[in-house]
């Protein structure tokens, strides 16, 4: 008999079915081997199942978020248009006059599930403009070089 591994979700009708075989005077062995599901899943099932006077488990609700659709594209959108601000920073953008949105973990959650992680934009030295005036006179200069002058830069 192959059985399952790991967690086993049981559908309703399972659920139900099982119950009914137990009531039947069906061993848990006899059920396990007819839902391939390991002895042990039937016991604490129907340890459950009892508690809850034979009714199928409720569907938990999750807590309501905190931002919507827009927020989260102003967070994101702020974080964007200056990718040095911190999260904090970011929250104190978003929140309108003081009063926070969310917290600094939410705002952090956001910008991750816009996949933006914990990584700053690289430091690049400054290039003045008389200095990169003068890198790009020299690209111009250079730019009909063949191969083998570049070869003697080398």
């Amino acid at each position: 008999m192959t059985k399952t591994k790991g967690k086993v979700n049981l559908t309703i009708n399972q659920r139900f079915a099982i119950a009914r075989g137990r009531e039947q005077g069906r061993t848990l062995r006899q059920l396990a081997e007819q839902f391939k599901v390991e002895r042990c899943t039937f016991g604490k099932f129907l340890k459950r199942w009892r508690a809850r006077n034979g009714q199928p488990e409720k569907k938990r609700h999750s807590r309501a978020p905190v931002t919507n659709h827009q927020t989260d594209r102003n967070i994101v959108r702020a974080s964007r248009s200056n990718p040095r601000l911190s999260a904090p920073e970011v929250l104190d953008q978003v929140s309108p006059h003081g009063s926070p949105v969310a917290s600094v973990r939410t705002i952090r959650r956001r910008l991750n599930d816009a996949g933006m992680f914990d990584k700053r934009p690289v430091k690049k030295p400054y290039i003045s403009d008389r200095n990169r005036a003068a890198r790009v006179a020299w690209a111009r200069a250079h730019l009909s070089w063949t191969q083998s002058e570049w070869e003697r830069v080398l």
